[in-house]
């Protein structure tokens, strides 16, 4: 093993591989550090593998029935470790443990890395995949890029079509710019153009009257002066959601059978 002594800012070089190490900061006993790499280089901190091993756990259906149920529940049990990891990091927040708070949102980013990576790997039997387009095109906007394209997959799943935005602007250019889609997806805690912001644009514009906004959020609806109902947030679906649940609510609210998955 390889002993070096660094101060922060200082930085480490793997130029065969194309990995800069850098020193951003030192603090109560905890070392934070910087890393850039190629995409195709993944990068786990050593504990994550014992974590993927757990994952790897999930026994192998023996049907396609059995595999949507295997997958199924994979999915919800992620799903519900991410929610006790919300919880606690609410909890670190409030009692300002910052050390612990980012220690805490690396993991949950993590699991969702890991859970968009079982999700797309081949194994995924047949009865899991794309359902056939159903016609109807969402507009997805969210910033967390991890909840994006975990969703996005979701949608695309249920058979629609799914353009994405990481913000309100973005989104808006999105709506300028392309076919109308028939319903947007919306998180309200937006960067550049925030969702209540987004809400009055798109309806004071009359070329989008009837267009479905819903909201997929953390924030409760008494935060904003908006209009529930076709005049501002047709619908609000609370984080932390189950994907599999806003595909059903999104069936209902458009009247449209939609696969869920």
């Amino acid at each position: 093993m390889l002993v070096l002594s660094r101060r922060v800012h200082e930085k480490v070089l793997f130029p065969t591989l194309g990995v800069t190490v850098q020193v951003v900061s030192v603090k109560g006993g905890v070392v934070r550090l910087g890393i850039e790499a190629p995409p195709d280089v993944k990068i786990l901190r050593a504990e994550v593998q014992e974590r993927q091993a757990e994952w790897e756990q999930t026994p192998e259906p023996c049907s396609a029935s059995a595999a949507s149920g295997s997958i199924s529940g994979l999915v919800r049990k992620r799903l519900d470790v991410a929610r006790i990891g919300l919880a606690e990091a609410h909890a670190q927040l409030a009692a300002g443990n910052s050390i612990d708070l980012r220690v805490t949102l690396e993991k949950l980013d993590e699991d969702l890395l890991m859970l968009q990576e079982r999700l797309a790997r081949g194994e995924r039997p047949e009865a899991l995949r794309q359902a056939e387009p159903c016609g109807l095109k969402a507009l997805l906007v969210e910033d967390n890029a991890n909840e994006r394209q975990l969703l996005a997959t979701f949608l695309r799943n249920a058979g629609l079509e799914v353009a994405t935005a990481g913000n309100g602007c973005d989104a808006l250019d999105i709506l300028h710019n392309r076919e109308r889609p028939d319903v947007v997806l919306l998180d309200m805690g937006l960067p550049r153009c925030d969702g209540a912001t987004m809400v009055r644009a798109v309806r004071q514009d009359p070329a989008y009257a009837g267009l479905k906004i819903f909201a997929v959020t953390g924030h409760d609806p008494q935060e904003y002066d908006l209009a529930q109902g076709p005049a501002g947030v047709d619908r609000w679906f609370q984080k932390p959601i189950d994907p599999a649940d806003l595909v059903l609510g999104m069936a209902q609210e458009l009247n449209q059978d939609l696969c869920c998955r």
